[in-house]
C-alpha cells in the first residue's frame, strides 16, 4: 500500500454503474480518484498489499469531460456502417495481438497470415477510456457506434467515453462488402457460461446495440461457389479459409433469420450449404432452429443441401482443419 499512498491525494472512491473503472471498464470491485485507479482485474507492476489488494495504475491523462445534459440520454441511433467501419478499424490498429492468442488461433487452424489479415487483436491490459480518447483525437465520433458509451465522471459535471470488455481476443464481423459492422470477443475465461461476447452498448448513454449481425467470411481464393452457413463468426472465418467458399456465421443457431436475409439480399442465386454444429442431432432447440432455417431457405426456391462429416468433430471448421471429406445431402 506504500506505493499507492504516494499518489493518493484524496480518498479513493468505489466504482459504480455510473462511474466504471477507468482501467477495466467494470462497475464493481475497483476504486479510483483523480490520479490513480486500484483495479482488481487488470494487473500492473504495482500490486497493492494488505486487505485492499488489486493493482495500482497511475492515470496518465484525465478523461475527456463533457457538459452535463439536463436529461439523461440513453441509447443513440446506431451510426451508419461506414462510420462503424472506420472507428473499428482505427481501434484495431491501436491494439496488438498477444502470443498466447496467436497460438490459440493457430491451434484452431489459421495461419499467421490469415490471423493478421482477419484483424484479430487482444483485449487485455488496456485502458478503455484512453483508447476512446485516442480515437476522438483522431477525429472519430463514437456516438452510436456499438460498444462505446458515455459514462458520467465522479464529480457529476460531465462525461467521458468508455467501453466494457472482458479479457480475450477480438475480431471483426464483416458484412458482404467487407465493412466491419460489429466486433466480437472470444473470452479467455467464460462469463456466465458464455464463450463469446458481442461488443455492444445498447443500454448505455450515447451507445447503440449491435444486434445479431451475420459475419460474411471470404477465402483468399474461392473454390466452391456455394454459400455455406454455420454457427459463429470465428468458425465461419476458419471454415471459409479451409474450404475456399463464402461462409456466413450466425451469432447462434437461433439467429438464423438474419442469415436468410443476407442470402436473399446479397446472394440471391447461390446454392446454400447448411453446416450447423453436430448438436443439431441431439439438442432439441438447435434442431428446431436448424429445421426452421432449412424451411425458410427452401421457401425461397433455391437449392439447399446439408453438409455431413465425421461425428467426432462438433463443428464443420474442426472437420475441415482435420482434413475430413464432406458429404452432401440434398434437402427439398
Amino acid at each position: 500500500m506504500t506505493y499507492a499512498k504516494k499518489y493518493v491525494n484524496q480518498p479513493l472512491q468505489r466504482v459504480n454503474r455510473h462511474q466504471p473503472c477507468p482501467i477495466c471498464g467494470k462497475t464493481d470491485w475497483c476504486s479510483f480518484n483523480d490520479r490513480i485507479a486500484i483495479c482488481m482485474r487488470i494487473e500492473s507492476n504495482h500490486p497493492v498489499s494488505g486487505k485492499m489488494g488489486g493493482w495500482l495504475h497511475k492515470l496518465t491523462a484525465t478523461p475527456i469531460y463533457y457538459r452535463p445534459v439536463d436529461r439523461v440520454e440513453r441509447a443513440a441511433a446506431k451510426a451508419p456502417i461506414e462510420v462503424c467501419d472506420r472507428v473499428y478499424r482505427s481501434m484495431l490498429d491501436l491494439l496488438s495481438l498477444e502470443y498466447h492468442h496467436i497460438k490459440e488461433l493457430k491451434r484452431r487452424g489459421l495461419t499467421v497470415e490469415e490471423v493478421e489479415k482477419a484483424g484479430f487483436r487482444s483485449l487485455t491490459g488496456i485502458k478503455p477510456w484512453e483508447v476512446c480518447q485516442r480515437l476522438i483525437n483522431m477525429g472519430h465520433n463514437l456516438k452510436g457506434v456499438p460498444g462505446f458509451y458515455q459514462a458520467p465522471n465522479k464529480k457529476g459535471n460531465g462525461y467521458y467515453w468508455c467501453f466494457n470488455y472482458s479479457p480475450g481476443f477480438v475480431f471483426p464481423i464483416l458484412n458482404s462488402t467487407g465493412k466491419i459492422q460489429a466486433l466480437q470477443i472470444r473470452l479467455d475465461k467464460h462469463v456466465e457460461r458464455r464463450k463469446y461476447q458481442i461488443f455492444s452498448s445498447g443500454n448505455k448513454q450515447s451507445g447503440a446495440c449491435s444486434g445479431v449481425p451475420v459475419h460474411v467470411a471470404r477465402p483468399q481464393v474461392i473454390k466452391d461457389s456455394r454459400i455455406w452457413v454455420t454457427e459463429g463468426a470465428l468458425k465461419a472465418t476458419i471454415l471459409s479459409q479451409k474450404i475456399g467458399a463464402v461462409v456466413l456465421g450466425t451469432v447462434s443457431a437461433n439467429t438464423w433469420s438474419e442469415a436468410v436475409e443476407v442470402l436473399q439480399r446479397d446472394f440471391p442465386d447461390h446454392e446454400v450449404v447448411e453446416a450447423f454444429d453436430q448438436d443439431k442431432y441431439t439438442n432439441l432447440h438447435v434442431r428446431r432452429a436448424c429445421e426452421e432455417f432449412r424451411k425458410a431457405v427452401a421457401g425461397t426456391g433455391r437449392r439447399l443441401c446439408e453438409a455431413l462429416w465425421y461425428k467426432k468433430f462438433k463443428g464443420a471448421d474442426d472437420a475441415a482443419v482435420a482434413g475430413c471429406k464432406f458429404l452432401f445431402r440434398k434437402i427439398s
